[in-house]
């Protein structure tokens, strides 16, 4: 049995503190995680210094490297606090099931998606939310680890010690311009649309620069004539100018959109696509049928896709 009084002399924030600290081996980097100042991560470890008769982290190179007792200490510690979050997630299910949180980026319209979030009506207490992430402005790490979100669709893959990321869908993206178009019936090869004026999609997303890098080495020089952090808007502009632009193929052929496009026979790269979860949610239904299910699905899609490839 714990010896409760002791623990209430030994302030267990700093324990916290010093777990950042090992995980990212950075003061900087722990205190922007924690949402506290440098300063007061510095003041805690001075504590858990003083507490423990040892330095806990010294100077390697431009960063830190932990002690003995600091690497034994969190040997320990990791366990007790996983331990401890997954005691405080069991006390939250009842209300935290109510609400399946979802983040992705605009581009992820596509049947895939949304066979997703279908499969999540099959529990009929659940309320799923979406938002757009880019309109956000927080990384993927903060959304998680403050449970704003339960699932992240992204173009970028991330890891962590505390998600867990895998592939999920390939999205093939198409050069389109509008059916009457002047030049569609000239446009056939990556010279013959370098004249032409493009629309450009304005996001922070690694996956999209990497993108926007690839098409820009494939369609030099250019001309960006309208950017948007809107791919609807995008579209529209396509759809009622002259502009050509990039878009996914699943748009494109969406029944939703009545849209009166044509694909340039051009060669576009794709873009991969990636499903991030916190390790915790493994443990909580119906995130683990959810995952399971999910994953089953696309490999088996893998599967069949492969020899046409």
């Amino acid at each position: 049995m714990a010896n409760l009084y002791g623990l209430k002399k030994f302030d267990l924030n700093l324990l916290i503190i010093f777990a950042c600290v090992y995980r990212h081996l950075s003061i900087s980097r722990a205190a922007e995680t924690l949402f506290i100042t440098p300063s007061a991560v510095s003041q805690s470890l001075q504590r858990l210094r003083n507490q423990f008769n040892d330095p806990l982290f010294i100077r390697s190179g431009k960063g830190i490297a932990p002690t003995d007792t600091a690497t034994r200490l969190y040997a320990r510690l990791e366990k007790n606090l996983y331990q401890l979050e997954q005691t405080l997630n069991h006390a939250g299910d009842i209300d935290l099931r109510k609400r399946f949180v979802i983040y992705s980026p605009q581009l992820f319209i596509t049947p895939e998606s949304s066979r997703l979030i279908r499969a999540l009506y099959q529990f009929p207490t659940l309320q799923v939310e979406h938002h757009d992430l880019q309109l956000m402005g927080e990384t993927v790490e903060t959304l998680l680890s403050q449970r704003k979100a339960d699932l992240i669709l992204t173009l970028s893959p991330h890891a962590s010690p505390e998600t867990l990321c895998q592939p999920f869908q390939e999205i093939e993206m198409a050069l389109v311009c509008r059916q009457n178009h002047p030049r569609a019936a000239e446009m056939t090869s990556a010279k013959a649309v370098r004249d032409a004026n493009f629309t450009s999609y304005i996001t922070n997303d690694p996956g999209v620069k990497i993108f926007h890098s690839q098409t820009k080495k494939l369609f030099p020089p250019r001309t960006i004539a309208f950017r948007s952090d809107s791919l609807m808007a995008i579209i529209d502009m396509i759809n009622h100018s002259d502009l050509i632009g990039f878009i996914p193929k699943t748009v494109f052929e969406h029944p939703l959109f009545n849209l009166n496009l044509k694909v340039l026979p051009v060669t576009v790269p794709s873009l991969m696509t990636y499903i991030i979860y916190s390790r915790n949610r493994m443990n909580t239904q119906p995130f683990t049928s959810l995952i399971k299910t999910n994953t089953a699905k696309i490999n088996k899609q893998q599967l069949i896709n492969q020899p046409n490839k």
